[in-house]
């Protein structure tokens, strides 16, 4: 088994994730990561405003350009790389997680943004993608309706949040979703507090959802580095 990092954001697609690339392959190959899933942003502000190129085709190929590279810089260190997507629904504004699609899937679906929550995952279904809500119990952030997700975070490490993990896990056992735990790393001070165990031999993100489907992988959580990160934060605010 390998350490997955489930919840990661690199430069280039938003103004909150501005950590150097070189430094975050560094912390996840010192921190024992195997693996890392990048899950960007894909909000229609974010589209229109940092995804470079003015058609669809060309936000997308700049998409997958800035993976691509990121993913030969993990290769040469002897990581893995997987792509998905936090994709912000409206109108209310909260964050779903895609895992398992494939390129054409996303040069055919560039507006997934539009979509209502139940809209995004009757599209999932369609298409064997994995989808779950990110911190749905953050404040400000409203918990979607559980019967249109296949899972949501129980941990969520991002420590400039209150993420609300207590109310997420039984938000996740109430409702019999898969519980998914993920860093959502951002920033090149930010420790790394999360993730999954995942076999060795998972290649792609078809084969990745398939294991996060049957629910039988183990969560990485370090409450205790989140909660100290988080406390010193606010003390310095």
């Amino acid at each position: 088994m390998i350490k997955l990092e489930t919840h990661c954001h690199i430069k280039g697609f938003s103004p909150c994730g501005d950590g150097d690339i070189e430094k975050t392959i560094s912390k996840y190959k010192k921190s024992g990561y195997g693996a890392i899933m990048v899950t960007n942003h894909f909000s229609k502000k974010y589209y229109e405003d940092y995804y470079q190129g003015q058609t669809d085709k060309e936000k997308i190929d700049y998409f997958f350009k800035i993976y691509d590279e990121f993913s030969m810089l993990c290769k040469n260190n002897g990581i893995k790389t997987f792509f998905g997507l936090e994709v912000r629904c409206v109108p209310t504004n909260t964050e779903y997680m895609l895992l398992g699609f494939d390129r054409v899937f996303l040069y055919d679906n560039p507006h997934l943004f539009n979509l209502s929550q139940e809209e995004l995952f009757l599209l999932a279904e369609k298409n064997g993608i994995f989808m779950y809500q990110t911190h749905p119990f953050r404040s400000g952030v409203k918990a979607g309706n559980p019967r249109f997700m296949h899972g949501a975070e129980s941990f969520n490490g991002h420590y400039h949040h209150d993420n609300g993990n207590d109310l997420a896990q039984k938000f996740c056992t109430e409702n019999n979703l898969v519980g998914m735990s993920g860093t959502d790393y951002h920033h090149d001070s930010q420790p790394i507090t999360a993730g999954a165990f995942i076999p060795e031999n998972i290649d792609d993100e078809k084969a990745l959802a398939k294991y996060f489907f049957e629910n039988k992988f183990t969560n990485i959580t370090d409450f205790e580095l989140y909660e100290k990160s988080f406390n010193e934060q606010k003390e310095n605010e």
